[in-house]
């Protein structure tokens, strides 16, 4: 890493072969595909916790069990899928995670108890967070520094195109006459997954930078271990870093996890009707990635960063105030032109300051070297979830005392913070990677 910040490693710096344009792009529409799918498979378990509960006759609490194991899962698979990827190579841990949460959601849609859930969610969530370590590190390899946090962005892009696949699969395939009708979302959901299964292995293309290290982690296996990333040298980064995802992720969490259910609860509104609201949430994020990796561009991580930050600490409110004030015909919100055009408006602001999300492959990629870039920021960017499981498993306990609009809104407290704290990591703008850093 070309910095005078950067730690003095012993690696020498070598200039890896770069891929041409095509093969670029054609690497970066597999990462994308991957993270869509990947992004599909872990947020239609929020439009579908009801009628699990439901189905196996349990309360909220023990469903919100699920996501937390869920998130859980995503920081164990982000840390050592991310170890995996720095000793093997970002593509071969690309399909290996691709075919894990295809197969993980497959398992979901024949599960008989919430402790089978419980399982096959946390199989999905290691994949999800493998899947990032490796796919934001080999975008961030192949790419020119005044392109990288584009790149990034139109992969994050993944996500928020997942999270509205999401609301269209919950919209087409469930059926509040069938309370069985949330399994075919499963199963339906893992089919486009293994079809990215083999788009990878044949066209997505291995990391330069990677290859023209491999020598060296050879070299180093046997001393080389998970823990390197707490050493001295990136102590600072890796606890500060870890620290802006779980503020990030606090509130991101809290806000994906129930807003269906509140819709539905606070709307009155059907399972099956609540996703067409959230559509208009999923099309705001793509364009607030897009925006972001252009913002930082400009301006830099840090100062976008915060600019994404505060846009989210003051739409959580807006979005609950404005939903939980909308007038109800009998009880029941009315689909008129000017009910889901306003909800639709304030569910588009909230899905474009998620934006934020475009941020961390880039900056996390530019932190730490070669032979540790996936480790570390797969461990700080997907160990904020597990931070998130706190918030989760708050919101039930909160309900009852604070109403669920005001238990909602607590999510800005997060983001404030979140704000603040992007100022105590480095600037890393125009950082140059190469084999040696």
């Amino acid at each position: 890493m070309q910095s005078s910040n950067a730690p003095k490693l012993e690696t020498p710096q070598l200039a890896p072969a770069v891929q041409g344009a095509g093969s670029r792009y054609s690497t970066l529409f597999g990462s994308w595909a991957a993270w869509l799918f990947d992004s599909l498979d872990a947020t239609i378990f929020g439009f579908v916790m009801m009628a699990i509960a439901a189905t196996f006759s349990v309360g909220l609490k023990d469903v919100v069990s699920t996501v937390a194991w869920f998130l859980l899962a995503t920081g164990v698979g982000g840390y050592f899928l991310g170890g995996i990827s720095d000793r093997i190579g970002r593509k071969k841990t690309i399909a290996l995670a691709v075919f894990i949460y295809a197969t993980g959601t497959l398992l979901c849609g024949y599960a008989t108890s919430v402790g089978q859930l419980n399982i096959y969610r946390f199989v999905v969530g290691v994949a999800v967070g493998g899947l990032w370590s490796a796919a934001a590190s080999l975008i961030s390899e192949i790419w020119k520094p005044e392109g990288r946090a584009k790149a990034i962005s139109i992969m994050q892009t993944g996500w928020s195109g997942g999270n509205l696949l999401a609301a269209i699969f919950a919209w087409t395939l469930l059926d509040h006459q069938n309370p069985e009708s949330w399994r075919h979302l499963f199963l339906y959901a893992s089919i486009p997954a293994y079809a990215t299964l083999v788009y990878v292995l044949v066209f997505v293309k291995e990391s330069p930078v990677w290859l023209a290290n491999r020598e060296y982690i050879q070299q180093q296996a046997k001393k080389a271990n998970l823990f390197e990333i707490f050493k001295p040298q990136y102590l600072k980064s890796t606890l500060l870093a870890l620290l802006i995802s779980i503020l990030g992720m606090y509130g991101y969490w809290i806000i994906t996890t129930f807003a269906p259910s509140y819709l539905v609860k606070i709307l009155n509104v059907k399972i099956d009707q609540a996703p067409v609201f959230l559509i208009w949430s999923g099309i705001g994020a793509m364009v607030g990635y897009l925006a972001y990796g252009y913002l930082a561009e400009k301006v830099g991580r840090r100062i976008s960063f915060c600019i994404f930050f505060v846009g989210m600490a003051l739409m959580v409110p807006i979005f609950t105030y404005t939903s939980s004030h909308m007038p109800l015909t009998n009880g029941v919100l009315q689909f008129t032109a000017s009910n889901v055009a306003t909800l639709g408006i304030i569910s588009a602001f909230l899905g474009f300051f998620t934006g934020y999300f475009s941020g961390f492959g880039a900056w996390y990629s530019e932190l730490f070297p070669t032979s540790i870039r996936s480790t570390a920021s797969g461990f700080c960017f997907n160990f904020g979830r597990v931070g998130a499981i706190v918030g989760i498993k708050m919101v039930p306990v909160l309900i009852p005392v604070l109403g669920f609009s005001m238990t909602m809104s607590l999510a800005s407290v997060s983001y404030v913070l979140a704000a603040i704290m992007v100022f105590t990591l480095r600037e890393t703008k125009g950082t140059e990677l190469t084999s040696g850093n």
